[in-house]
């Protein structure tokens, strides 16, 4: 299957433009405080990406039936490449606002990518398509901050080029990084990428509402809206995380953008290496258990993050957090994918899941910023953990009837 050559050619165009986006993870919140801004700026400013993302990922799937799949990924490419040069030369915290929600419009085409996907496989294949998806997005969200951040160093290691605080020769060096890898991922794209025949399966329109009665309906009694609510629980709590950390980190340890950054690949290695033995783990513990010990792991991760303040701990406090994020992610997604009795309804019942997560990235961010500012800087990761710890109880008793066969 992923020999034919529209995935071939998809995977490189999907996977740079992701580490492109992935820049901004440490270097948005060290840019953001450079220019005046706020923990509660910064929590804003990743919400307001994202809303931008689950705004246009629809506009440009059903742009994209229309016209085609490669013009639409071609241009949002290119489009998040100028918008990370605007950002990358930003020295006013107010300009970042509109720059950075048209950065985010531009990268809700991971929708678009996901229908080329579905036109090339058939139903057999469309699974292992998919996870080219999931797989693009860990290795992007772990080359991506890494970059970030060795980008990040050379404004101190060659000071005779390049200078102190905002602008494309400081703090917005990296963005100009993405800038550029994001135009020749546009451009690879533009000569690389081959036009599916279009399936009417991949391009069936529907009013939302009304198609998610009808999931509701295959989907034993509302436990789609459990597994949404605990992957939206789930998705707060690592958003959080995501967006306060560097200040966190800046006002405990001392740290900036690169050691964030850094810190963010190792995490992502982390993540990527447990997730290699995902099969053995869920075969030993089944999908509900899986998950169970994930948010175990991810609420004593997260909560004594802001408790035990030494080095030391941090790290390790961080890496059991990280280990539960690695199981419960793909839990929940196989836990929902089985949910249908219909299983020509297993694509858009994971699309319900996909928006749950993407309105998760937009509710998160904003209290996570917010909770720093007005309460401390701690205790965003106690809200954190207190959502997931909440969210995962009511989810584990609520389907205990329904899932004890998956466990």
């Amino acid at each position: 299957m992923l020999t034919q050559p529209t995935l071939r050619r998809l995977i490189p165009v999907l996977l740079f433009n992701l580490i492109a986006f992935a820049v901004a993870i440490p270097i948005l919140p060290a840019l953001t405080l450079e220019v005046g801004g706020t923990a509660t700026d910064v929590g804003f400013l990743f919400a307001i990406q994202s809303f931008g993302q689950f705004l246009m990922a629809p506009v440009w799937g059903d742009l994209s039936d229309r016209v085609g799949r490669k013009p639409v990924l071609i241009a949002t490419i290119f489009g998040l490449g100028v918008f990370d040069l605007l950002t990358a030369l930003a020295t006013s915290l107010w300009w970042l606002y509109p720059i950075r929600l048209l950065a985010g419009m531009c990268a809700g085409n991971v929708a678009t990518a996901s229908a080329m996907i579905a036109d090339a496989t058939d139903a057999d294949d469309r699974s292992q398509g998919m996870a080219i998806v999931g797989i693009s997005f860990g290795i992007g969200f772990t080359i991506g901050p890494a970059i970030g951040a060795g980008v990040a160093m050379l404004p101190n290691a060659y000071p005779e080029v390049f200078t102190a605080g905002p602008g494309i020769l400081g703090t917005g060096l990296p963005f100009a990084v993405a800038a550029v890898m994001a135009w020749l991922t546009a451009l690879f794209g533009a000569w690389a990428l081959v036009e599916p025949p279009r399936r009417s399966s991949a391009t069936e329109r529907t009013q939302f509402g009304t198609r998610l009665n009808t999931l509701i309906e295959h989907t034993n009694g509302g436990d789609l809206l459990k597994m949404c609510g605990l992957f939206f629980a789930f998705t707060v709590a690592v958003a959080i995380l995501e967006v306060t950390f560097l200040p966190y980190a800046q006002e405990v340890y001392g740290y900036d953008e690169r050691q964030v950054g850094f810190l963010f690949a190792g995490m992502g290695l982390l993540m990527a290496a447990v997730q290699g033995t995902i099969g053995r783990i869920s075969t030993g513990l089944g999908d509900r258990g899986m998950v169970g010990v994930g948010l175990i792991l991810c609420t004593g991760g997260l909560l004594g993050v802001p408790l035990y303040r030494p080095l030391g701990a941090l790290l390790v406090f961080l890496g059991v957090a990280t280990v539960g994020r690695a199981l419960v992610h793909p839990g929940v997604l196989s836990l929902t994918s089985g949910l249908s009795d219909d299983p020509s309804e297993t694509g858009k019942i994971m699309g319900v899941l996909q928006s749950s997560s993407s309105l998760g990235r937009i509710v998160g961010p904003a209290i996570g910023g917010v909770v720093f500012d007005a309460v401390a800087p701690g205790a965003p990761f106690v809200v954190a953990a207190a959502t997931i710890a909440a969210a995962g109880l009511l989810w584990w008793l609520g389907t205990d009837r329904h899932l004890a066969a998956d466990g």
